[in-house]
């Protein structure tokens, strides 16, 4: 009687230790099973977990309508983003003008968190931007997207507070489907900015993406890259990974490496408060890991910020990213 009792209990307790192990929500296979896909990939398609993680972060732009005509119309969003139209501001890819009602998109993205649920880091190639906005507009008739007419310039205008005078403008790079980037302003004849003591406004003869930033270039500051340890089952096909600067409004996308099998930032000042976020999709279900450090030098010039990752519900992770 006392042995079936003593296994009885050794049983009870093995399950228990099974279901503390599930309830810390740390991701741990079942028995038996091998868990998701520890392979690193070379191409990332639309079908892999992580591309779905992007198209759920995204967030819904503002919508609103003009009229073109021979009137000058004004947009002002939620967000106080307010957007100037001059008579007869559109035109088909093919140059021809537009006229009557044409729907506006409009974002203005000034929080980290932001930065990281649309995917627009603020970086320039492998320079850090610190940013005091990320600006979307896109136009479409008849749900096709339109552009500017020739010689027209539209008027942005947005408070921020301080300002700064060495801010400039950087347009977005597209042309990469997993790796955003900005770019300096390629034509300083059309596009331009002013500094107002609570305002910046923006005269552009571009669409889409548009940044208010400076390069973060002291000349003394050295340089570490950061690299996120985490555990085999986080990949480039399920993962994606931040590094937020604390101080100032500064986002980098941290890259797959396929050689180490770590996310890692390009060149980063030494000194500086951080977090490294990681955000997750295995299967169903999604995970978020956090962990804050201060970028210091190395003679590798690499330092491993280790992350664990925890399993927590969309609405978590969306209230964690409004924080940063």
């Amino acid at each position: 009687m006392k042995i079936k009792t003593f296994i009885f209990i050794l049983a009870a307790s093995v399950f228990l230790l099974s279901a503390c192990q599930k309830n810390i929500d740390i991701f741990v296979p079942d028995p038996g099973q091998s868990g998701p896909d520890t392979n690193w990939h070379v191409s990332i398609t639309s079908t892999m977990p992580v591309s779905v993680l992007k198209n759920n972060l995204l967030e819904a732009p503002y919508q609103d309508s003009i009229i073109v005509n021979a009137n000058t119309v004004t947009i002002l969003s939620p967000s106080g983003l307010q957007v100037t139209f001059p008579p007869n501001s559109c035109a088909t890819a093919a140059g021809q003008p537009v006229t009557g009602k044409v729907f506006v998109e409009l974002f203005v993205v000034k929080k980290k968190g932001d930065m990281i649920r649309l995917n627009k880091p603020s970086t320039y190639d492998d320079s850090l931007l610190v940013t005091a906005g990320e600006i979307f507009i896109r136009l479409k008739k008849d749900g096709q997207a339109i552009q500017l007419a020739p010689n027209v310039k539209i008027n942005i205008r947005y408070v921020d507070v301080p300002t700064n005078p060495q801010m400039g403008i950087f347009v977005g790079d597209e042309t990469n489907a997993q790796y955003f980037n900005w770019l300096p302003n390629p034509d300083l004849a059309n596009n331009y900015l002013a500094a107002g003591t609570q305002a910046y406004e923006i005269f552009t003869n571009r669409l889409r993406w548009i940044s208010v930033a400076y390069v973060y270039d002291p000349s003394n500051a050295s340089r570490v890259n950061v690299s996120a340890d985490i555990p085999a089952y986080f990949t480039n096909s399920n993962t994606v990974a931040f590094t937020v600067f604390r101080d100032f409004r500064s986002v980098v996308a941290m890259r797959g490496d396929l050689g180490s099998r770590k996310f890692i930032s390009g060149k980063l000042p030494v000194g500086k408060q951080i977090t490294v976020v990681i955000i997750s999709k295995l299967g169903d279900d999604y995970y978020l890991g956090y962990e804050s450090a201060i970028t210091q030098s190395s003679t590798s010039l690499n330092q491993v910020v280790h992350v664990v990752p925890v399993k927590k519900s969309f609405p978590e992770i969306l209230s964690y990213l409004s924080t940063l």
